[in-house]
C-alpha cells in the first residue's frame, strides 16, 4: 500500500551546519532517514526537519523552520491538558514513543508514531522527534477488525436467523411429497405458496445483510456541506404525519465530510422517531453543535421511550424491542452505527431520566484523516 503523502515538492536541502556542528555522522543520519526527524528547542519551535518530513506535512523544509511543533497537531490537541497555548509540553514526553494525531498542511490528519529524545547540539539541548506515519497500519488494523466483526455476525446470523426458516422450507417440502402422493392438491398449493414466503424471507435476509456489509465501507468522497443544509434536506424528503412536529437547531457553518452516510444515519434516526412514535401527536427534535473539530448531533423524541432491559441490544444486528415488530429485519440501527462508526464517528443512545422519549446522538468528524478518507 502506497503512504498518502503530498505530492512531492522539490527544495533544496538546507544543511543547517550550525545545529549539527561537526557531527557529520549525525547530519547524515538525520537528513536521510527513512522516517520523519525533528530537531525542536526549548520553546517548541522547529530548527530542523528532513525531507521525510516536509514531505509526510506537505510543507517546504525551510518553511517547516518558521512552524511551533505545536502546528503540526490538531487544534483540539492544543487545546488539550498537554498544550500550553500553542507549546506542546515535550519535557513531559523525552525517552517515550507515542501514538498521536498530525495535521497537515492541507488540514488533512495523519495517524502517527513519535518518538521523544533529547540530544546535544551547538545551540544546546534539542528533543530530536522521530515521525513514523501510520497510515497504512491503521488502515489495516480496521480493515482486520471490520473482518472479524462481520465474520463473528454472518456466523450468528447462519447459525440461528437463517437456519430457522431454512429448516422450516425443508418440513414444507415433506408435507408436499405428502400432498401429492395422496392427490391433496388444495393443500400442496396452499403450502408450495408458504414455501415460497419463505424462500423471499430467506432472499429478503442475504439482501439485508449485504446492506449491512456494505455499510462498513467507508466513502473517499468527502465535500463541503453544512448541517443546516443536511437536515433541512432530510426533513423535506421525509413523509411527516400531520400530528408531528420537526424542530431543526443547526449551525450554517460549513465543513468538508462524507455527506452520504451522515445523511443516511440521520434519516435513519429521524424515520425510527416517526415509525415507532405511538401517539397521534408528537414532538422530534434536532439539535446540531460544533465542539472542537467534532459535529455533535442529537435526535431526541417524546415517544415511547426504549425500557432499560433493552437499551443494551438496539445497535445489535435482527433486533426488534416489539413482537409485532419481528417480520421487519431490524437492520436500522445496526446500519446506522456501521456508517459512523466506518467513517470514523459514533452513534449512541444518551442516558435518560424521563418516563417517555429516546434521544440519540450523532458525533461526526469535521475534518479529514488519512487512515479513514484516504
Amino acid at each position: 500500500m502506497n503512504k498518502m503523502f503530498p505530492a512531492p515538492i522539490m527544495v533544496e536541502r538546507k544543511a543547517a551546519t550550525s545545529l549539527y556542528g561537526d557531527a557529520d555522522g549525525f547530519r547524515s543520519i538525520f537528513e536521510n532517514a527513512p522516517s520523519g526527524m525533528l530537531l525542536v528547542a526549548e520553546d517548541g519551535s522547529i530548527s530542523a526537519a528532513n525531507f521525510y518530513c516536509s514531505q509526510l506535512f506537505g510543507y517546504r523544509q525551510s518553511d517547516m523552520l518558521s512552524l511551533q511543533i505545536g502546528d503540526l497537531l490538531p487544534q483540539r490537541a492544543r487545546n488539550s491538558d498537554e498544550m500550553q497555548s500553542d507549546e506542546f509540553a515535550i519535557e513531559q514526553h523525552v525517552g517515550e514513543s507515542r501514538a498521536l494525531m498530525g495535521v497537515r498542511k492541507d488540514g488533512i490528519e495523519v495517524p502517527l508514531e513519535m518518538a521523544f529524545n533529547r540530544v546535544e547540539t551547538s545551540h544546546g539541548d534539542m528533543t530530536c522527534i522521530s515521525v513514523l506515519d501510520m497510515t497504512d497500519r491503521h488502515r489495516a488494523e480496521l480493515q482486520l477488525k471490520d473482518a472479524n466483526t462481520q465474520l463473528e455476525e454472518f456466523t450468528y446470523v447462519a447459525s440461528h436467523d437463517l437456519r430457522s426458516p431454512i429448516r422450516g422450507i425443508a418440513n414444507l417440502i415433506e408435507f408436499i411429497r405428502e400432498d401429492f402422493e395422496d392427490g391433496e392438491m388444495s393443500a400442496m398449493i396452499k403450502n408450495i405458496d408458504r414455501m415460497e414466503k419463505r424462500v423471499h424471507a430467506v432472499e429478503k435476509l442475504i439482501e439485508d445483510l449485504l446492506t449491512y456489509a456494505r455499510a462498513g465501507r467507508r466513502e473517499v468522497e468527502v465535500e463541503e456541506m453544512s448541517l443546516a443544509d443536511v437536515l433541512n434536506e432530510i426533513v423535506a424528503l421525509e413523509q411527516i404525519p400531520d400530528g408531528v412536529t420537526i424542530e431543526l437547531d443547526a449551525p450554517d457553518d460549513s465543513f468538508d465530510g462524507a455527506r452520504t452516510p451522515l445523511t443516511t444515519v440521520l434519516r435513519n434516526l429521524l424515520a425510527n422517531a416517526i415509525k415507532h412514535h405511538d401517539r397521534d401527536d408528537g414532538h422530534i427534535a434536532i439539535t446540531a453543535r460544533f465542539k472542537g473539530n467534532l459535529c455533535l448531533i442529537d435526535v431526541s423524541d417524546d415517544g415511547p421511550g426504549i425500557p432499560e432491559n433493552a437499551r443494551e441490544r438496539v445497535f445489535r444486528l435482527f433486533q426488534t424491542l416489539k413482537a409485532s415488530e419481528r417480520s421487519s429485519s431490524g437492520l436500522g440501527l445496526a446500519v446506522a452505527q456501521r456508517l459512523a462508526t466506518g467513517h470514523g464517528g459514533q452513534l449512541t443512545l444518551l442516558p435518560s431520566s424521563r418516563e417517555r422519549g429516546t434521544c440519540f446522538r450523532v458525533t461526526w468528524p469535521r475534518y479529514k484523516r488519512t487512515d479513514l478518507d484516504g
